[in-house]
């Protein structure tokens, strides 16, 4: 398993990869679970998500 902390202005989500799934962790406990290939849709579309600003 990989953890990867991501913080940045007071705001501290955990990510943990493993098994070919990503778990996002926010501050309250919250989580949210993508499949490998929802991550990779996520990355590929995140310039047309910023676009849409």
């Amino acid at each position: 398993m990989i953890t990867l902390r991501l913080c940045s202005s007071g705001c501290c989500p955990t990510v943990h990869v493993s098994q070919g799934m990503v778990v996002i962790t926010d501050d309250d406990g919250g989580r949210v679970t993508l499949t490998k290939e929802q991550l990779k849709l996520l990355v590929d579309r995140y310039d047309d998500i910023e676009a849409m600003k």
